[in-house]
């Protein structure tokens, strides 16, 4: 009897002991790492962060300092600022061990560069048609076209106009504006083409302008034909105007350039 207890009493160390040992060993260690799914990040567009780690249970994501921990796997983010920002990843065993990993990056926005006046229609919704003579000077442009964030009250809007004093499609358009570059925000903007009956646009006031053609669009969402390298792109926007069987297409470009 006294042999047989004792057995059992080392069938019980043997395993207490292998128990303890498992509990003791830890986990392979995590390793973190993880890509861009495109190469050139800019503002308003998502990016999605592909999580190539392994061995790890959970993740932890902070972009830029101060903000709360993004808990996807492979998160899709959308930065609102230009700038560098950091990306770091931490990855997460069961046991709570953690390996992180991190990336600087470059988040762009776009600046306007040119705008083509494809087509526009000859009418406007009241039945008015251009007038590019009424000027009454060759150097002033008949058609004007400003661009401006939606509800700006700024007087000093962008106003575009083109190199050739006539109301025939294509135009080409340059930049008016004071500054280096005209940032395209992502937001609404109206983009208002105009038939200019002043005689001095330096000097223009509100009658000097009549509306042909006003929309909205976010430059941003709008459809986009971008470079090989993402740098630079065509914003594309074509609006049908008035009804058939006399319906006319407004189509216009603005190249723009990331910086």
């Amino acid at each position: 009897m006294t042999r047989f207890y004792k057995g059992l009493w080392l069938v019980f160390i043997t395993i207490f002991a292998l128990s303890c040992s498992d509990d003791d060993e830890s986990l392979p260690l995590p390793t973190a790492d993880f890509a861009l799914d495109q190469a050139v990040v800019e503002v308003g567009v998502p990016v999605l962060f592909d999580n190539r780690s392994l061995n790890a249970a959970r993740y932890e994501w902070v972009v830029g300092e101060g903000s709360d921990p993004i808990t996807d796997i492979s998160p899709s983010i959308t930065f609102e600022t230009p700038g560098t920002v950091t990306v770091t990843l931490t990855a997460f065993t069961q046991d709570e061990q953690s390996i992180s990993t991190s990336q600087d990056i470059t988040v762009r926005q776009r600046a306007l560069r040119a705008l083509f006046v494809n087509n526009f229609p000859v009418l406007n919704s009241t039945g008015t048609t251009w007038d590019p003579d009424e000027a009454g000077v060759d150097s002033l442009a008949d058609v004007i076209i400003a661009l401006r964030p939606e509800g700006s009250q700024d007087a000093e809007r962008l106003l575009l106009t083109p190199l050739v004093n006539n109301a025939q499609a294509p135009l080409f358009f340059t930049l008016n504006s004071q500054g280096d570059s005209f940032i395209l925000t992502d937001e609404t903007w109206d983009l208002s083409v105009e038939d200019f009956d002043g005689d001095d646009l330096n000097n223009a006031t509100g009658d000097d302008f009549e509306l042909m053609v006003g929309f909205g669009f976010n430059p941003v969402d709008a459809p986009t034909i971008k470079s090989d390298d993402g740098m630079s792109g065509i914003i594309s926007i074509v609006i049908p105007i008035g009804d058939p069987p006399n319906q006319q297409l407004l189509d216009i470009d603005l190249t723009f350039e990331l910086e």
